[in-house]
């Protein structure tokens, strides 16, 4: 069996492509390219950058990057085996319910008030207003008063 590098390395030639080609293409420097294909992958910054970087190119070379992938993960000692989460039919129904419940609260309408009743409103919020101010231009003349004159 072929390791990763050789594989790469002949499915690149066999295309005919140049290192340059790949790295205008994938904007993966044609370092790292080089370094995948000999096999020598501490050049690379990280096992994250070196297995995106494996996927990536094995994908665009029309290869199966993913077993590219898992076949890195078994050289360097990485477990490739992770869970999957699913939920049953169930809990995943009473989810959808109760968001569509909480959709449905929160986009009541809300009942349109005439025009006459929003003027009424307006004018007893404005007399609202009107007696607050006049009470702090109040307290604020007994204060100058009592500063100035006391």
């Amino acid at each position: 069996m072929a390791s990763i590098g050789e594989e790469l390395r002949r499915e690149r030639v066999r295309r005919g492509l140049t290192f340059k080609d790949v790295e205008q293409v994938l904007h993966i420097r044609s370092a790292y390219l080089e370094a995948i294909e000999d096999g020598n992958f501490k050049l690379i910054p990280g096992h994250v950058y070196t297995k995106g970087f494996i996927r990536n190119y094995a994908n665009y070379l029309g290869l199966d990057g993913q077993r590219l992938v898992v076949s890195y993960q078994d050289l360097i000692g990485e477990k490739h085996a992770f869970t999957v989460r699913t939920l049953d039919r169930k809990r995943k129904k009473a989810q959808k319910e109760q968001l569509q419940t909480e959709y449905e609260e929160h986009t009541v309408e809300k009942k349109r008030i005439s025009l006459e009743t929003r003027q009424r409103k307006r004018q007893k919020t404005m007399a609202q207003e009107r007696m607050v101010l006049g009470t702090i231009l109040v307290l604020i003349v007994l204060f100058l008063i009592w500063l100035f004159f006391l």
